[in-house]
């Protein structure tokens, strides 16, 4: 009984190490393609984000100008 406990768990083990090596295949796969695109679409928003907080304080700044200006 002992002798075929053993070889039960040592089947289980060998399940288990042959699953996990199918599962994490995945994990080596090639996504360099879309990391480029993602980081690319980043950069893209990260512009425009400057773009308009650079815009709206242009737009602040020259209208607190505008306003002051005609309160003389």
């Amino acid at each position: 009984m002992k002798f075929v406990n053993k070889a039960k768990n040592i089947l289980n083990n060998k399940l288990l190490v042959a699953g996990v090596a199918l599962t994490s295949g995945s994990a080596f796969a090639d996504n360099t393609a879309a990391i480029t695109e993602a980081v690319t679409a980043g950069k893209a928003m990260v512009e425009l984000t400057t773009s308009g907080v650079i815009g709206i304080a242009a737009l602040g700044f020259g209208l607190g100008m505008v306003v002051a200006w005609l309160r003389k």
